[in-house]
């Protein structure tokens, strides 16, 4: 009897995973919090008083990567890549190069999720305080001073069809957009939010 022996490893990686990464995933950050959290400086800010309390969180274990230079894997080496509320901050140029990126890493047949607001139900929202509250991603209005370098907004804002078009444009065929924890990833029961639910749209790509 032969036993033929195969990798079973699966690689798992989450960008822009901030305190809501989980085990069994690697975890990439970046910016003022992440930095403060990686020191372990946050619950001393928080003390002060200088952050708020909810910013007290027990971070998982993460690489400090400023993913839209570069994702630190190798090529075609990745399983699943999860996104969850990172890419409206950052402007449409960058965000082409981290779905490239992401792209680039994804072995043949893996999957990206990728999990943004919805502009489509943003601009359908009445109260004009949460509608802004959710355009720029913070209170706008209460966060002011030095207290702003630690929020980073929103920078593009994106619907179902525009999304699709970007994807269509980095060279993603295969793609599909879900409901909330509903798709081809593994542990969306964890990473999937329910603050997220109503006003994202979830769509997961294939390579």
């Amino acid at each position: 009897m032969y036993f033929i022996m195969t990798d079973k490893k699966i690689t798992k990686i989450n960008l822009g995973a901030g305190p809501d990464g989980i085990v069994g995933w690697q975890n990439f950050d970046w910016g003022m919090l992440p930095f403060l959290a990686k020191f372990g400086l946050l619950d001393a800010l928080v003390s002060f008083g200088f952050l708020a309390k909810e910013y007290k969180r027990v971070w998982p274990k993460f690489s400090l990567v400023d993913i839209r230079k570069k994702i630190p894997v190798n090529d075609k080496s990745v399983d699943f890549v999860y996104c969850s509320h990172v890419l409206e901050h950052f402007e449409k140029n960058e965000t082409l190069r981290v779905l490239n990126e992401a792209k680039r890493v994804l072995k043949k047949g893996g999957t990206a999720r990728f999990v943004l607001p919805d502009l489509d139900k943003i601009i359908k929202i009445k109260e004009a305080d949460k509608m802004c509250r959710v355009w720029w991603g913070y209170d706008k209005d209460k966060l002011t001073g030095w207290k702003k370098y630690f929020i980073r907004g929103h920078q593009w804002l994106y619907s179902k069809k525009s999304f699709g078009q970007l994807l269509k444009e980095v060279g993603f065929s295969k793609i599909k957009f879900l409901e909330y924890k509903q798709g081809r990833v593994p542990d969306l029961d964890k990473l999937d939010l329910l603050i997220h639910r109503d006003l994202s749209f979830y769509v997961e790509v294939e390579k």
